[in-house]
């Protein structure tokens, strides 16, 4: 889990390496990613922030050795269960300290990294086997049929799909929203109008896929605290420099991989490189250019 606060968490470290990553509100109108590494090694990953029960609804499908500090109040009992059913649950204030460390240069709590190399490290000693990825994420042979449930709310195509794409934003909610101009055969991300890179590397991150699914998601106080909808069967759209594809996103739960198909049930193949997962609240939207979609 990596923090994105504006200026006490940017530039980050460790999401140049990251083949994919998920980009979901927290609350407040902040992100928060999620990251996933395979074959990357990162020598230092973060700042790492605290988990939502969507987030680790999100990981759950990828089996992962999870690193977060923290939790909101209503994933602790949910993530006990998780542990015990043998969920690597990685948090470093209870769980695994050892697998993190703090910056001085930075603030707290936006100081807090680690590295692909101490969560593998860590995570047998507390009774997680550093054991081979057996799924196969993303997985796109056989496809489910969309649903009738997955009707959208709202939708609004303004012209057809461009051949070619050279910059587009998407909108969460609160005004938030992330720019990707492309570069070369890939996206640069830009937020607040600056390109983002790592903390002690210059290059622009390089997106090859950018995957926008629209879910149902719902305020629950007076903090900003969201409970969205992760698992189910969400309309979405794939934007590459070739193009942008209306798409349907299954998501069935926490034993399977995602299923990305087009609006035919015909698998989408990714482009190889670094993707992007962009979960937005419906009423969320995706601009590329004179094209606007909405759901």
């Amino acid at each position: 889990m990596i923090d994105n606060y504006p200026f006490d968490a940017r530039p980050q470290s460790g999401l140049h390496d990251a083949e994919i990553v998920y980009e979901v509100e927290a609350e407040g109108g902040i992100t928060r990613y999620m990251a996933l590494y395979l074959a990357p090694t990162p020598a230092k990953i973060g700042p790492v922030r605290s988990t939502r029960t969507y987030f680790v609804n999100l990981a759950q499908p990828y089996d992962p050795l999870f690193a977060h500090a923290g939790e909101n109040d209503d994933v602790w009992e949910p993530l006990k269960e998780l542990r015990a059913g043998g969920f690597a649950d990685m948090e470093e204030i209870v769980g695994t300290p050892e697998a993190f460390w703090r910056d001085d240069t930075r603030d707290m709590p936006h100081n807090l990294y680690t590295s692909i190399a101490r969560i593998r490290k860590s995570a047998p000693d507390h009774g997680w086997p550093d054991t081979p990825f057996a799924a196969s994420p993303l997985r796109f042979d056989d496809p489910p049929q969309p649903s009738a449930s997955a009707t959208p709310i709202v939708e609004t195509v303004a012209t057809a799909p461009p051949k070619t794409v050279d910059s587009f934003s998407v909108g969460f909610w609160l005004n938030y929203s992330v720019a990707f101009r492309r570069n070369g055969d890939a996206f640069e991300r830009i937020i607040n109008g600056v390109v983002q890179h790592d903390l002690d590397d210059a290059r622009p991150y390089r997106v090859a896929d950018v995957i926008v699914v629209w879910v149902p998601a719902r305020v629950l106080d007076s903090l900003g605290d969201l409970a969205m909808d992760v698992y189910g069967d969400f309309p979405a759209a794939v934007v590459r420099p070739d193009g942008v594809t209306q798409a349907r996103w299954e998501a069935p739960g926490p034993k399977d991989p995602p299923y990305l198909s087009d609006a035919s049930g015909a698998a989408i193949a990714l482009i190889p490189g670094q993707i992007y997962i962009e979960y937005v609240p419906q009423g969320g939207r995706l601009d590329v250019g004179k094209l606007h979609i909405s759901y």
